[in-house]
Formats: C-alpha cells, structure tokens, sequence
C-alpha cells in the first residue's frame, strides 16, 4: 500500500469482473432462484442472472454506476434495482442465492448472516478468497477453528487461512478442503480461544 491509499474505501472502489468470472457466477443460477447481486455495479451482471433467475434484487450503493447500467438499454422485467447501502437496508424475503463479488468486502459475515436470516440458502462470492469463486452453503454448520486439526479454513467473518500440522500428515484431500468455521483468530482473540488446543 502506497502512502494516500491507507483511507481509501476498497469496497467502494468499482471495477467489472471479467467474462470468465460471470460465467463461473451464471452457472450456479437456477430458473427457479431468487437471486440478491449485492454491489451491482452498472448492473452488467444483474441484466445476465435475470436471463437465467425468477426473479434478480440488485443493490448498488453508487448511484452513478446504477444509472450508467439503466442507459444500456431496457431493464428485463423481473430485475428490481435498489439503490442504497446493503449494510443498512433490509434484504427481500424468499432470497434462494446470494451473489457477492467484492473482493475487498469487509463486511462478509454481515451479508451473510442477512442473507441467512431471509432464507438464502447459497452464496456466491470471490470476497473471502479474493480470487475465484466460491459457492458458500449459508446452511451447513461451521465448525469452531480449534476444532480443525490441520488445513484450510474459511470463517463466517470472512478470514481465511491455513491451520498448519505435519508435513507428513498431509494428503491431497486434506488440501483440497477447506473447513467452514467461526471463532477464527481474526474474529475470535487468542484471549478468548480455549486452552485446551494445542498448536
């Protein structure tokens, strides 16, 4: 980080994912979601989940960039475009599949826990991983982090890591997995970890 960037606001800083990005997004998106793009952007993505989805809610809290989407042309039918801070404002009930690509989001487990409280049951993102995307079951239990023995992790507050072990204990499975957890050490200070784990 250069001098002058320390109090730039990285969530607020737009830039389009490129096409492969959307492809991986568009095929998780079923013809009877309901679908919460969060951070639309110009809503080139919004215009692409409603070719597929029942229904697209897209939230962009710039409104510059939501009224550069509405001249690309006529908005499909079934997007609703509201524009205002997704931290604050409510989500939509019947939500089935959150799409989240921000890969500096800092508030991950925020629009999570909102988007699980409406009954969404998935999450797409690239925001814990910052590349790639994931697809989150918003409905699978976490494990807490003293739990996992070794490997990679991935907290509900959007931390991500590495629990190291052995090298002789690991395997190719243990690496392609990642565990889902809460109570990181992001989230979760060593002060408040149990004594019992020993790393």
């Amino acid at each position: 980080m250069t001098v002058g960037q320390a109090g730039i606001d990285w969530e607020r800083l737009w830039a389009p994912y490129d096409e492969s990005t959307y492809k991986e997004v568009l095929t998780w998106v079923h013809p009877q979601d309901v679908v919460l793009e969060i951070g639309a952007g110009d809503l080139r993505l919004a215009r692409r989940l409603a070719r597929t989805a029942r229904h697209v809610y897209a939230i962009e809290i710039q409104p510059d960039l939501v009224e550069r989407g509405r001249r690309a042309g006529p908005l499909p039918n079934n997007l609703t475009i509201i524009v205002g801070d997704a931290r604050r404002l409510p989500f939509p009930a019947g939500i089935s599949l959150g799409v989240l690509l921000m890969r500096h989001c800092r508030h991950f487990a925020l629009y999570a826990d909102k988007l699980s409280a409406v009954g969404c049951r998935r999450l797409v993102t690239n925001a814990r991983w910052g590349m790639g995307v994931e697809v989150v079951d918003l409905t699978a239990p976490a494990l807490p982090w003293e739990q996992v023995g070794m490997g990679w992790y991935a907290c509900r507050c959007g931390a991500i890591g590495f629990v190291p072990g052995p090298p002789e204990a690991l395997t190719p499975a243990l690496e392609a997995t990642v565990h889902q957890v809460h109570r990181c050490p992001a989230c979760w200070p060593a002060s408040r970890q149990p004594l019992a784990v020993n790393r």
